[in-house]
């Protein structure tokens, strides 16, 4: 109580220095990681037990045993409490054969017989509820299990992934495989521990019981088994390419609605909202339709089946009477085995009903294993830390870089060097170059030819996760999440002290308006800080860098589409985030560059001038050219 309240009277100085009132402070659930205080034994493992190659999905049936792989004490468990449960309904003919038989005819001990057989079967049913209790509680339980592993090894694994990977793969598919696929797959479990289990165990003790009294029935019942088979190979090819196209338009259609709602203020702004539902309703008619097809084929493939076993279940019944009439089994028996058919015919039924249900859990699990097995992975496994602290000395050493999609060459032969606390800018036409650069000094990508060196170490020699918590990225647009301003402003790292963090904003010109705020540095921030201004987002971003104390930062147009106010805010902030740290600018506006003391001009994917504004202007070549068309724009 002493620190928040100590907290509070701190932020509500601040303000009163300001010269507004202090704000009134809300409780809000972080995000920002408590310091660990359990030790490294005590730790959860880390989620990725499914990407060390057990995760296979050409073979469906092997990885989903290995999604139950810390939960198979648990399975087997639950199977025998199936098995036991279902007692009552499996031994059920067999109870009304043995009461038919004690009534055919009628003798003195037949009640006595009949009350000995109805406790016996009560007997069974009264287990019935706590075991199946049992068994439902150790089924979720594992069930539960597999579908937080996969969800975390997916998030473990996009985590992982290389920028590249999400160059071909779209957030709205993503999002569909971690919440879809893995329903899915949970649904094919479930209806396999239900449906798969009841039938397959019905077969097996139907099979023995008529092997072990009537083997020529059970020849016969043994034939609906092939009968099934056949079915199934008749529709499985459908099965599959139906699920497929299913499964791959609902990942288009959540694209599109994603598109939708990220698109929303421009669509209102040009009154394109009727052009827009008609462009939705039809991904949505596509979906409707694949979604038909799927329905259809699966309705037919159980009426067909459905009609099969009736005409086994009717021939069956003529030929258990014309065994009773050669005297070679008993009424009671022929009742016995014409339910057991029956039952048996069901549960060949509910196993068929698992395989359109099997050829979504399998499509399901091809499409995870497109994350879990995609190959585009940052491994830093084995590779040394980046040296602590930095020096922020950055040189790039006959650099060339092409995209995969077929696009022309980004860069060529570029070597530059950049010293330990230099500001350098970028500057060129869209295209250029400028931000693949960027991206190169971040190592999002890898050079094709050539090297990016830090502090003399190779970039793809070090485990660069350790180089990133050392570096700051103010991003062209800023990134941020639905929580409170402090949330935001120190994601990702402990708690940070209150004078602190009002000094930081100090210096990103931010105290002044966060003093404004209903609640100061507690005030939620909405979707995607949807209430702030473009050049009160851009100097929250610039914030959230200089609260990491980095050694080096990245700018990447940091005051593009800002009025005159913001861009002088920001660009003061700009001069103190980096004063002693190197830096690196992508600026289209050149006001943002004037403290840069050195100016690099690049013009399809080449380095065409550098040095000084004042050299550059001198030269009147392609920077001179530039700032012209700049200063006649305004």
């Amino acid at each position: 109580m002493e620190g928040r309240e100590s907290s509070r009277s701190s932020q509500g100085s601040r303000c009163v220095a300001f010269g507004f009132a202090p704000p009134v402070k809300r409780v809000s659930p972080s995000r920002v990681p408590a310091p660990s205080t359990t030790t490294p034994a005590s730790r959860p493992p880390p989620w990725d037990v499914l990407l060390d190659g057990r995760f296979d999905s050409k073979h469906p049936g092997r990885t989903l045993w290995a999604l139950f792989s810390d939960q198979r004490r648990a399975v087997v468990s639950a199977v025998a409490l199936y098995v036991v449960k279902q007692a009552p309904m499996s031994l059920l003919p067999l109870f009304v054969g043995k009461i038919v038989d004690a009534l055919t005819p009628v003798r003195d001990d037949s009640w006595h017989r009949v009350v000995i057989l109805t406790g016996l079967y009560l007997l069974l049913l009264a287990q019935n509820p706590v075991v199946h209790t049992f068994f439902v509680r150790l089924m979720s339980r594992a069930l539960r299990q597999m579908q937080f592993v996969l969800r975390s090894a997916l998030v473990e694994r996009l985590q992982q992934l290389a920028v590249t990977f999400y160059d071909a793969n779209q957030s709205g598919a993503l999002q569909t495989k971690i919440l879809r696929d893995v329903d899915a797959i949970d649904g094919l479990c479930r209806h396999l521990l239900h449906n798969g289990l009841n039938g397959l165990l019905i077969i097996v003790y139907v099979a023995c019981i008529a092997l072990t009294q009537q083997p020529i029935l059970a020849l016969y019942f043994l034939l609906t088994v092939p009968a099934g088979v056949a079915l199934l190979k008749v529709f499985d090819r459908r099965f599959r390419s139906h699920y497929q196209a299913l499964r791959l338009e609902t990942e288009q259609m959540n694209i599109r609605v994603g598109d939708m709602l990220q698109m929303l203020p421009i669509t209102r702004a040009h009154g394109l909202e009727d052009f827009e539902a008609r462009d939705v309703r039809t991904s949505f008619h596509r979906l409707r339709k694949r979604g038909l097809q799927v329905d259809t084929i699966t309705e037919l493939f159980a009426a067909t089946s459905w009609v099969t076993f009736s005409l086994f279940q009717l021939a069956c019944l003529v030929f258990s009477a014309w065994l009773v009439i050669q005297h070679r089994l008993t009424v009671g028996e022929a009742v016995m085995y014409h339910t057991y058919f029956g039952m048996l015919v069901g549960s060949v039924q509910q196993l068929l009903s698992v395989f359109p249900m099997l050829s979504q859990g399998t499509e399901a699990i091809r499409s995870i294993g497109e994350v879990l097995e995609a190959p585009q992975v940052d491994d830093y496994t084995g590779k040394p830390p980046a040296p602590t602290p930095l020096r922020g000395e950055l040189a790039f050493e006959d650099v060339s870089y092409h995209y995969a999609q077929g696009r022309e060459v980004a860069l060529s032969g570029i070597s530059l060097r950049i010293e330990a606390g230099e500001t350098v800018a970028f500057v060129g036409e869209s295209g250029a170059g400028k931000s693949t650069l960027m991206n190169l000094a971040l190592g999002f990508r890898q050079p094709d030819t050539g090297r990016v060196l830090l502090d003399g170490h190779d970039l793809r020699s070090l485990d660069l996760r350790t180089y990133r918590r050392q570096i700051g990225v103010v991003p062209q647009s800023t990134i941020l999440f639905n929580g409170t301003l402090r949330e935001n402003l120190s994601y990702g790292l402990p708690t940070v002290p209150d004078d602190r963090l009002w000094g930081i904003l100090e210096e990103a010109n931010l105290a002044e308006f966060v003093c404004q705020l209903p609640s100061g540095l507690d005030t939620p921030l909405g979707e995607s800080g949807a209430r702030l201004s473009g050049g009160q987002r851009q100097r929250l971003a610039i914030a959230r860098a200089l609260v990491r104390q980095p050694r080096m930062i990245l700018l990447d147009e940091a005051t593009s589409a800002l009025d005159t106010e913001s861009e002088r805010l920001v660009q003061e902030a700009l001069v103190r985030l980096s004063r002693g740290r190197t830096t690196l600018i992508v600026a289209h506006r050149f006001s943002t560059i004037r403290h840069a003391t050195r100016i690099v001009v690049l013009r399809s994917g080449r380095i065409v001038e550098m040095g000084t504004r004042e050299d550059l202007m001198a030269l009147r070549g392609e920077f001179h050219k530039l700032a012209s068309l700049q200063d006649g724009a305004r």
